[in-house]
């Protein structure tokens, strides 16, 4: 019988053995899955129990142990998978897919307005959303373990490898400093998986906007006349995408409490 493997749960610094035991009993009622899919449901679940304990402030075992009594009893959330595993994994699916298009929709619909053509709107918020955003919802859970600066560092990492497609939205050739929006919506989307103040968004898109053009001026050579308007431009451009990212992380975290994680207050 597997068992969860063992080690100190820390929980973004916390020692918290609930959920520990939490996640094992979990283990040992969905055996009837197939092993891999069984490591992903517990490092599933792991993530968002994670990231609301995390929101709640939760900081000792104890209100964890009170957090986790408020969620569905891990038998009862095992049987749930074993009888409908093929329709939470469309739900899962479906969910990444619907968070990353919110995010394709906001870069791609700002192009439009910007009087793009219509085919570069179309393949960068393509790109940008099902690429880089589902594909980033995807992956996370399995860096959730570490720490937040290795969290951040992780996201940022796979969310530039996975932009590698938005370089090639050009009728030329390949423009690595797209692969930069790449980096920047990882980044979002790990520091503001939880609440962080409005400011801190208008912060972060001028500080980007200033590097997106050292890095096309002074790395790509690829502006060499610089106008106030491209400015505005690019800073209007990243502040849709900081939106878009709040948006995408809202909706997640919506499906992901409905569907996976109701409280049994609400049954």
């Amino acid at each position: 019988m597997e068992q969860v493997r063992r080690y100190d749960f820390r929980v973004r610094g916390t020692l918290v053995t609930a959920l520990e035991e939490y996640l094992a009993e979990l283990g040992r009622g969905v055996q009837g899955i197939p092993a891999r899919r069984r490591r992903a449901i517990l490092r599933e679940i792991e993530g968002n129990l994670l990231d609301e304990a995390e929101a709640r402030g939760i900081q000792d075992e104890r209100s964890m142990r009170e957090f986790l009594a408020q969620k569905e009893a891990p038998e009862l959330l095992a049987r749930e998978f074993e009888r409908g595993e093929g329709q939470q994994a469309a739900h899962r699916g479906g969910s990444a897919l619907l968070a990353g298009a919110l995010i394709g929709l906001a870069t791609g619909g700002h192009l439009w307005v910007d009087h793009f053509r219509w085919y570069i709107c179309l393949s960068f918020g393509v790109a940008h959303g099902f690429a880089v955003g589902a594909g980033f919802f995807w992956l996370r859970p399995r860096w959730q373990r570490l720490g937040p600066a290795l969290r951040l560092i992780m996201a940022m990492a796979m969310a530039t490898l996975l932009a590698i497609p938005l370089g090639f939205t050009t009728r030329h050739a390949f423009i690595p400093s797209r692969l930069l929006y790449g980096t920047y919506t990882g980044y979002l989307l790990e520091r503001h998986n939880l609440p962080r103040k409005p400011w801190w968004l208008l912060l972060e898109g001028a500080v980007f906007t200033g590097l997106m053009f050292f890095a096309e001026m002074v790395v790509f050579h690829r502006i060499h006349h610089f106008r106030w308007r491209m400015l505005y431009g690019e800073l209007s451009f990243n502040l849709t995408l900081g939106l878009g990212v709040l948006a995408a992380l809202w909706l997640k975290r919506m499906l992901s409490e409905r569907w996976l994680l109701t409280t049994q207050e609400q049954e």
